[in-house]
């Protein structure tokens, strides 16, 4: 639920001031269908551009790209997922703009991934649609690529070079980036450890030995100095 339908991004991501001056916790569905049509979309666009890195292209690949092209008149295909991304990702970078909240908290490195997928979507749009490109030469160049024998086919335009660009560097700032945030689903202490530390401790057995000062031991060192200053104390 957590991986494919954000279930935690629709709990409680709105809070609003009530007349009463009491706060109000909202899902934000617009949020969230946002978020998950980007995501799912980019998902299909990347599994789409496999068959350019695979000789024979594996079937599935070929049942997605059809599935993703069934509103196809004429040609070439008109993929659903390109427009979905497009439009999904303007809504992202429009609502991280226009929030106060939102863009209070933003930093450039979290325009730099909006505008450099904006770059991606915009060129790989503009070359499926608007420019005829040679689909061979490119994966003539990609798998000489793959297989450390690259070849520069002619034909292919500066466009294509300039899209090939910012895909390597998004392959590149991945890592490093809050784009990464994929891999938190997976490591967060939250959502794959016991939710008992009130009943049950929790050792962590690669911890080197530590001194533990426990608070009775704490409160005997200081109970003089926290009288005097007024702290209660559990022991007089």
């Amino acid at each position: 639920m957590e991986l494919l339908c954000f279930r935690s991004l629709l709990r409680n991501s709105k809070t609003e001031i009530t007349k009463g001056r009491y706060p109000v916790f909202r899902p934000s569905l617009l949020l969230w269908f946002g978020a998950l049509a980007f995501h799912w979309s980019m998902l299909v666009i990347v599994t789409r551009h496999l068959r350019l890195f695979t000789e024979p292209v594996p079937s599935f690949i070929t049942l997605l790209t059809q599935a993703d092209g069934i509103l196809q008149i004429g040609l070439p295909y008109y993929f659903i997922t390109t427009f979905v991304f497009l439009v999904s990702l303007l809504y992202l970078l429009l609502r991280r703009i226009s929030n106060p909240q939102v863009r209070y908290i933003s930093l450039l490195n979290d325009y730099f991934p909006l505008f450099l997928l904006f770059g991606i979507g915009l060129s790989g749009f503009w070359l499926k649609h608007l420019q005829k490109t040679d689909v061979v030469g490119v994966k003539e160049l990609v798998m000489g690529l793959v297989s450390f024998n690259p070849a520069v086919p002619e034909g292919l335009s500066l466009l294509f070079y300039g899209h090939f660009l910012l895909a390597c560097i998004l392959i590149a700032y991945f890592p490093f980036s809050k784009l990464v945030h994929m891999a938190g689903v997976f490591l967060s202490p939250t959502r794959n450890m016991a939710n008992n530390s009130r009943k049950v401790r929790h050792i962590n057995p690669w911890d080197y030995p530590v001194t533990v000062h426990t608070y009775e031991e704490y409160e005997n060192e200081f109970r003089e100095k926290m009288k005097a200053a007024g702290i209660p104390v559990e022991k007089e």
